[in-house]
C-alpha cells in the first residue's frame, strides 16, 4: 500500500496476461499495460495514468491487461466530479481509437505494418538521435494478429521495410530516419 495525503493506495501486481476489470483510476508503477478489444490494439500505456470506464459504457468490449510483470496503483477516488469528467474523457479517447483502428483495416498490409509500427513507437519508442526503438513487449504472432495477417507475412514486409530503409536489419524493431516516418504517417496517427 501507498499513501497519497490520508488515502491508501493499493499496489496491484500482475503477471503477463492478466487483466484489471475494476472500473476507476490507475497509475502504472511498472510494466505496460495493453488496452485492447479481441484482436484490435488499441493502446499499450507505459508509465502513466489511465482511466476503466464503467462496463455498460463500453459494453465489456475493452480489456486492460498486462504485457509483462506489471504494478500498477488503484487510486481512491477523492472527487466524482473529477472521476466522472475523466471517465467521459476515457470514453472519447476509446471511441477515436476504435475509429483509428477502422481506418488502418482499410489500408494495405504494409501500409498496416507500418502504421503499427509508429503508433507503438510513438506510445513506449525510446528515441536517440534519429532511430527510435520499440521495447521488445510484444511477439511477431503477437504484432502479425493485430496486423491481421500471418507471422510469415509480416517477416517478408519486415524485410522490405528494411530494403527500402525504413527498419534496422537487427533483431530488434528500431525504426531508421525517425523524421521521415513523422512525414510518411498520416496525420490522425501522429
Amino acid at each position: 500500500m501507498l499513501t497519497k495525503g490520508n488515502q491508501e493506495i493499493k499496489v496491484i501486481s500482475l503477471e503477463r496476461g492478466e487483466k484489471l476489470h475494476v472500473c476507476g483510476e490507475y497509475r502504472i508503477l511498472q510494466g505496460y499495460i495493453i488496452c485492447r478489444t479481441g484482436n484490435h490494439l488499441l493502446k499499450i500505456l507505459k508509465a502513466e495514468s489511465f482511466i476503466i470506464p464503467e462496463k455498460d459504457l463500453t459494453a465489456g468490449l475493452v480489456e486492460y491487461q498486462a504485457q509483462r510483470t506489471a504494478q500498477v496503483a488503484f487510486i481512491p477516488i477523492i472527487s466524482a466530479t473529477d472521476f466522472l469528467r475523466k471517465q467521459t474523457q476515457a470514453q472519447q479517447d476509446i471511441i477515436q481509437l476504435f475509429a483509428n483502428q477502422l481506418d488502418l483495416y482499410a489500408l494495405p498490409i504494409k501500409e498496416r505494418v507500418m502504421a503499427l509500427l509508429y503508433k507503438l513507437a510513438c506510445e513506449i519508442g525510446e528515441i536517440k538521435m534519429d532511430t527510435c526503438r520499440i521495447p521488445m513487449i510484444l511477439t511477431q504472432v503477437e504484432i502479425a494478429r493485430y496486423i491481421h495477417c500471418t507471422r510469415e507475412y509480416l517477416n517478408s514486409v519486415r524485410k522490405v521495410l528494411v530494403k527500402e530503409g525504413w527498419l534496422d536489419s537487427g533483431k530488434n524493431w528500431v525504426l531508421l530516419d525517425w523524421k521521415r516516418w513523422g512525414e510518411h504517417m498520416p496525420i490522425s496517427e501522429r
